[in-house]
């Protein structure tokens, strides 16, 4: 993994952060909540499960196989860590140790060596499509532990999270014409080399909007690794080519809050850092007024439970409940966009998520909307969802392979699943990243999903 001399300074400058909170003695860790360390537990047996049996994991079991490496990390057991997130690592480590009750891994390091033949290949598929190599922004890239790191930093009080703006803005937009809306989650990894392609995931996506010129442009959160100022910067502004004449927005996500928000709150919807997110304003949750809809981007990672790293959404502000009961007795039709998904990734079970949003909203809403699973999936009304038409539009940039799960699942309508086709033997796995185009009429919605190349995936 490559730093720029960007992340050298922001790691550096972490770094000094914990130092001088050790030398001035601050509680570090004071009220630490310890269930973190059954997920990561959990987590790690998935991970077990699936690189060595019997059986490999199933849907919906403890923990979350994305963070199965954290433990082994954490014991100072990982090989090839920069050097830089090895001192990081050393300084949580100290006041994890005065803290008392870190696991050990069940890793071995000689099952690490013999799982890095595959990883170091073209990896190994999770049922839901996850890839579990050691490519670039596949679940066993070292740059993941900034995720970690910064997560432990906030659990310990080394930074804190950045304050709410309760105030959403709500944008009018007045016409006969269709109005046109790109929708892509997911996606803030930046340039980087993929195999033999031209460009990476995220900038063929851009690209493809780009063509398709559409009015605005929504991203549904995800900046990697962690949201850090940096990252905003390179992966999120700097990589936005396309200005959306009506705007373009972003929502807050996990990811993003593992750095306590600073990055997007002080980087990306920060008007005198940038104009791109002007639209928006300074908040992370909005809403669009176009003919009989009424289409609501809500922030669903700023109070999402930290006890699993902010992997279930939660919505409980007042400010964004208001804007929810109010849109309720509108009398439009309501499209919500969150990060978190509200339902599972099978469709079997409603989140908490779900009844959050339905019981501010008063009724469940006609579309939603959301990215975090890295995959493009139309749900079903056999699903949890029934009548509510819902999408997951999580696969923009992230590397995902041929999700099994889904190949007899009615709770399923479609989900992408096209093959990358690159000859780099470490993409051999991998399936196309993609988009959503929406096009609204006064009272109507007209749904095309295309792949990175600008193929045709999907149409309602």
């Amino acid at each position: 993994m490559v730093f720029t001399e960007k992340f050298a300074i922001n790691l550096e400058d972490q770094r000094n952060q914990l130092n001088l909170a050790q030398a001035l003695g601050l509680n570090l860790g004071l009220g630490f909540d310890p269930s973190i360390w059954s997920f990561l537990k959990d987590s790690e047996r998935q991970l077990i499960q699936l690189m060595d049996g019997p059986t490999p994991p199933e849907p919906d079991a403890s923990g979350n196989i994305e963070f199965g490496w954290c433990l082994y990390f954490l014991n100072g057991m990982m090989p090839n860590v920069p050097p830089l997130i090895q001192s990081s690592l050393q300084g949580i480590k100290l006041i994890l140790t005065s803290i008392g009750g870190m696991p050990t891994s069940r890793i071995t390091s000689a099952q690490w060596k013999r799982w890095l033949i595959q990883l170091d290949s073209a990896g190994v598929l999770k049922g839901d499509g996850t890839l579990v190599s050691t490519a670039r922004y596949a679940l066993i890239d070292p740059g993941w532990a900034l995720s970690l790191l910064n997560f432990l930093s906030l659990k310990l009080g080394i930074r804190k999270i950045v304050p709410f703006n309760p105030v959403g803005k709500t944008i009018q937009v007045t016409r006969p014409t269709p109005l046109r809306m790109a929708l892509f989650g997911d996606w803030g990894t930046g340039p980087y080399l993929d195999g033999n392609l031209a460009a990476s995931p995220s900038q063929l996506v851009m690209q493809q909007i780009q063509k398709k010129a559409p009015d605005m442009a929504v991203h549904l959160g995800d900046v990697y690794y962690s949201g850090m100022d940096v990252e905003e910067h390179l992966r999120l502004v700097d990589s936005w080519t396309y200005k959306a004449p009506l705007g373009n927005f972003t929502l807050n996500s996990n990811h993003e809050m593992y750095y306590g928000g600073h990055g997007l709150f002080n980087i990306a919807l920060n008007p005198a850092s940038t104009p791109l997110f002007q639209a928006q304003g300074s908040s992370t949750f909005f809403s669009v007024s176009f003919g009989n809809w009424l289409i609501l981007g809500l922030d669903s990672a700023y109070n999402a439970p930290q006890r699993n790293m902010y992997l279930d959404g939660a919505i409980t502000d007042p400010a964004q409940k208001k804007l929810l009961k109010d849109a309720g007795t509108s009398g439009k039709k309501i499209m919500i966009f969150t990060h978190h998904n509200p339902i599972n990734e099978t469709g079997t079970i409603q989140n908490n998520l779900w009844n959050n949003v339905v019981s501010a909203l008063g009724k469940n809403p006609d579309y939603w909307y959301w990215g975090h699973v890295h995959n493009g999936i139309v749900y079903s009304e056999k699903s949890a969802a029934g009548s509510v038409k819902c999408r997951c539009q999580g696969n923009s940039a992230i590397p995902i392979g041929h999700a099994s799960w889904y190949d007899t699942n009615a709770n399923i309508s479609f989900y992408t699943n096209s093959p990358l086709g690159d000859t780099d033997p470490r993409n051999a796995l991998r399936i196309k990243n993609g988009f959503a185009l929406l096009e609204f009429g006064q009272d109507t919605v007209k749904e095309t999903w295309y792949y990175q190349d600008g193929t045709l995936a999907w149409s309602s």
